[in-house]
């Protein structure tokens, strides 16, 4: 039985589409505000149109793989659609697949899957999903998302939705090519750019010795030096 996401704290803790440079939850979030919309009687609309291709989407056939359970519901008389795919398509804005590396297997690791209506174009059910291995689909981390955390992630700017469904992890897991910055938030809307603080740096301090002090020691010797050589001459002038 595929578990129902309802709030991000669940996405969170479930670790959909992270650590980068995975792009799921850049892609769920494009979904929630760009692909899908909820109307006044609560049903969720499409913006896109899967049947056609748009966006990279294509049917998905909840084939049985190596004898096991169907990955999705099979009582379901719609059809399913998975979009997410960065090899096959260019047409998901940069945002999404700004960490996209083909040597980088994570980085084209997730999925989302619909079930759709074309009659009426709305959206029956939406899951999220990742690849257990080139061809199957992980049943263990497979979520269908509900409603409500879709309204929920529709209503938030990019930024603040990463924020708050990312998961610490150690530096060197925290993927963001430097060259795609600039990308990455020139396609995005003004109220959903998110400021990219520059990476800040803390030198340690070390006590270094008061220069004012040597220069008062050396002028001492110096006095010092001074005085024994009249000393000394004097002492030979009166001889």
């Amino acid at each position: 039985m595929v578990r129902t996401l309802n709030e991000l704290s669940q996405l969170k803790d479930n670790r959909f589409g992270q650590p980068d440079p995975r792009h799921g939850l850049r892609l769920l979030w494009w979904f929630a505000n760009e692909c899908n919309s909820i109307d006044n009687y609560g049903r969720m609309t499409a913006q896109c149109n899967p049947a056609t291709g748009e966006f990279g989407f294509r049917r998905f056939y909840n084939r049985i793989e190596d004898d096991e359970d169907r990955l999705l519901p099979n009582n379901v008389t719609l059809p399913y659609y998975e979009v997410g795919n960065l090899n096959d398509s260019g047409s998901l804005p940069p945002y999404v697949t700004v960490n996209h590396n083909r040597n980088h297997a994570d980085s084209n690791k997730d999925r989302i899957i619909v079930c759709y209506n074309s009659d009426l174009r709305r959206f029956d059910r939406i899951y999220v999903t990742q690849h257990a291995d080139q061809v199957n689909f992980d049943q263990n981390h497979t979520y269908r998302i509900s409603q409500g955390l879709i309204r929920t992630i529709g209503s938030m700017a990019l930024g603040e939705f990463l924020r708050q469904t990312k998961n610490a992890g150690p530096p060197e897991l925290n993927f963001q090519p430097q060259s795609h910055l600039q990308a990455q938030y020139a396609y995005q809307p003004m109220e959903t750019r998110s400021f990219v603080q520059p990476t800040s740096y803390q030198y340690q301090s070390y006590n270094r010795p008061d220069d004012s002090a040597s220069l008062y020691i050396f002028l001492l010797i110096c006095v010092v030096i001074g005085c024994l050589l009249l000393l000394f001459l004097a002492a030979n002038f009166k001889r």
